[in-house]
């Protein structure tokens, strides 16, 4: 960056004239953090809210104001973990108190991101009147400070499912410019809060989170990544001229995330920065080699899975980009959420009971031809209009009430839905969405009422257009919540049409196991799909062979690759079994699965 570029960082007026809760001197900020209430979370954060707010306004020597933060910093750091302990693991829809509580953790972070931010600017402007420190070494760790918090700020916005704040990728990327202006990106800072890691590594611990599709991961996820970056930023290349591998850009000058690189309308500016993942790509794909199978562990709380591994290699080692052009779209979709109420719809809105043991009931019509809803406002060229899941190519053999009689006892306590005061539109309700953004993979859906309460990405919706036959699969990959109680949800399609079935899971030649719910999506030739199927998160493995039907028709099948999972469902390719007879013959053994004990809550 040249010396002439302007820093754009907001502070607030030291004019600061009223009654603090200490005196602004280092000793007196050690003295009265001796009396806080360390173990009443909402009375520290209180306390620290309003001395943190009167340091920012009370106009200090730099190196003063750095020692009252290092008296401050063990209690801010113990606010900020209790209150995220309060507000994260909530449905989309917070409750008040948790809202609440992330609110003033917002605060918190961003207060203690000014308080650095003045100290690294007053440093440079006062350097030739500082004597208990140097100069430079307050400015570096003032700035990696900032960063620190900053980072902790974007990080939990991504958990939260929401988008970053107003100005939150703005600091981050200016505090980076100030340290490079200063010719410190690549100091190594010498404090215990960097864990000896630099400006530059500390600056691309957040970046990262911004390139590696965090919005399609829990919030554990997300902690346990950015532990890892920590430590992995230093395997990334970042630098103000092309390598030629350089995957994202991001400028410095602006508010927003890293972004492809092949994204970019025009040439990059001197206010972008090069990143270069190849390295980092490399080093996690040996770290998941040498891992045979086995979670990463960073310490006893911090684990990466390989899937977790995975996903990383995905979103930061190719394009990763949409194949298809988005189209623009002003549809309004009916959406139902949740494997169950999408079972329901997918069924012809016919109870599970009544789908598995009521021939008169049953609707499901593996020759249904397909409709798909989101194919007119597409081009012709369009893969998925193209395609023809109606052209079914697997081959069920039918063979009528073949699902397992269960005694009443167990039948009652299965299907408990036709026992329940609510209606079937109550139990499963369909609600209504604006189709934003479309395309062949996928979709930007903006919703303006309230969400389900447990709605989060990784369930299963359903989604049909008015004048339409067909219910659309498709998987709540992210979900951004605006301002004014709107809300904008990616979605994944997974297919443009499914058939909804009963699966028992064969067991002990003398045991019966209860039907659950389940998903067939066709196969699709033209793209290379195969058939797959949707099941409940828990009990189905690879191998397991199931009865796959109805009341009135019903298969053999059996489970192979598991080829996708989330918080919500499994999805499985499966092939048909010739003989439904012969199924319990596992290697000679007649051994299967007894896993469904506590599948109840999956009902």
């Amino acid at each position: 960056m040249e010396d002439h570029t302007t820093i754009k960082l907001q502070l607030p007026r030291q004019d600061f004239s009223g009654q603090p809760l200490f005196e602004p001197t280092v000793e007196a900020a050690n003295s009265w953090v001796q009396n806080l209430p360390v173990t009443n979370t909402n009375s520290l954060v209180q306390q620290l809210e309003q001395a943190l707010g009167d340091l920012n306004r009370t106009a200090l020597p730099p190196e003063t104001r750095f020692g009252i933060m290092a008296a401050l910093l063990p209690n801010l750091q113990v606010a900020v973990v209790n209150l995220s302990k309060r507000f994260l693991n909530q449905p989309l829809i917070m409750p008040e108190e948790p809202r609440r509580m992330a609110e003033l953790s917002d605060q918190l972070l961003t207060m203690a991101t000014t308080a650095y931010t003045i100290v690294a600017i007053e440093a440079i402007r006062q350097r030739d009147t500082i004597r208990k420190m140097n100069p430079a070494r307050l400015t570096c760790e003032s700035i990696q400070r900032a960063l620190l918090f900053t980072g902790r700020k974007v990080l939990q916005d991504f958990q939260m499912h929401r988008p970053v704040s107003a100005h939150g990728w703005q600091t981050l990327h200016q505090l980076y410019a100030l340290a490079e202006a200063q010719k410190l990106v690549d100091l190594p800072v010498p404090e215990p809060m960097s864990g000896g890691h630099t400006i530059k590594s500390t600056y691309l611990q957040a970046a990262l989170i911004g390139c590696c599709k965090a919005n399609q991961l829990r919030h554990s996820d997300l902690s346990a990544l950015y532990r890892g970056f920590q430590q992995w930023s230093e395997q990334v290349g970042f630098s103000s001229s092309s390598s030629g591998n350089d995957l994202f850009v991001v400028d410095l000058d602006s508010d927003r995330a890293p972004l492809y690189a092949t994204l970019y309308r025009t040439e990059p500016g001197p206010s972008c920065r090069y990143i270069d993942t190849s390295s980092l790509v490399e080093h996690l794909v040996k770290l998941k080699e040498e891992a045979g199978g086995q979670a990463i562990n960073f310490d006893k709380n911090t684990h990466v899975p390989i899937s977790l591994l995975e996903h990383l290699v995905g979103a930061l080692g190719s394009m990763s980009l949409r194949n298809f052009k988005r189209s623009a779209s002003d549809n309004a979709l009916r959406i139902c959420v949740g494997l169950n109420s999408t079972h329901f719809h997918v069924a012809g809105e016919v109870l599970f009971e009544d789908l598995v043991f009521n021939p008169a009931e049953t609707t499901t019509d593996m020759t249904q031809g397909v409709d798909n809803p989101f194919l007119n406002p597409l081009s012709q060229a369009d893969v998925w209009q193209l395609a023809n899941p109606g052209d079914y190519s697997g081959e069920l053999k039918l063979v009528p009430n073949l699902l397992v009689d269960l005694d009443s006892s167990t039948r009652a306590k299965l299907f408990q839905e036709n026992a329940s005061d609510l209606t079937a539109a109550e139990r499963y309700p369909i609600f209504e969405a604006r189709l934003a953004d479309a395309s062949p993979g996928g979709y930007c859906l903006e919703w303006s009422a309230e969400l389900p309460g447990d709605t989060k990405a990784g369930d299963i919706v359903g989604l049909k257009e008015a004048g339409h036959n067909d219910w659309v699969i498709a998987v709540i990959r992210w979900v951004s919540r605006l301002s004014n109680s709107r809300t904008l949800i990616g979605l994944e399609l997974l297919s443009p049409r499914a058939i909804a079935y009963g699966a028992t899971v064969h067991q002990k030649r003398e045991e019966k196991a209860p039907p659950m719910r389940v998903l067939l999506l066709p196969e699709i030739k033209l793209v290379g799909q195969p058939q797959t199927l949707i099941t409940p998160r828990s009990g189905f493995k690879e191998r397991q062979k199931l009865t796959l039907g109805t009341s009135s028709e019903a298969s053999s099948i059996q489970l192979l690759r598991h080829i996708a999972s989330t918080g919500s469902f499994s999805q499985f390719e499966f092939c048909h079994v010739k003989e439904l007879g012969d199924v319990l013959s596992d290697n000679g053994h007649g051994q299967a699965s007894g896993e469904f004990d506590s599948l109840w809550s999956n009902i």
